[in-house]
């Protein structure tokens, strides 16, 4: 919805062009269209949605930090079994290196 768009239909109430990038995720969020949406700020205040919007804002910043934080945990929790993996092959090359050693040694 575009500034202009936006300022016709709420008719009483003026917005800034910073006021509707905040709006803007809830107004995909919701998924009412432009009028009925407009019909929703003019009731309940321009005011109220813009908090709203901040507060939606602040708990997908969070939901995507925890979701950034899983990754993370994953692929570490990865890494470390790779580590594992490599130590248990290095010991395995150590003992087969050893029992060739041994052999040649009682072969002579």
């Amino acid at each position: 919805m575009m500034l202009c768009e936006l300022q016709e239909r709420l008719n009483r109430t003026d917005i800034t062009e910073e006021q509707l990038w905040e709006l803007h995720p809830i107004y995909c969020l919701l998924d009412f269209d432009k009028d009925d949406f407009c019909k929703l700020i003019t009731a309940i205040g321009l005011e109220k949605w813009l908090a709203k919007a901040k507060r939606w804002q602040r708990l997908d910043t969070a939901e995507q930090e925890y979701t950034d934080k899983e990754k993370y945990n994953q692929v570490k929790a990865k890494l470390e079994d790779l580590e594992r993996q490599k130590r248990n092959i290095e010991n395995e090359i150590i003992y087969a290196a050893q029992f060739i050693n041994h052999y040649e040694n009682y072969k002579d």
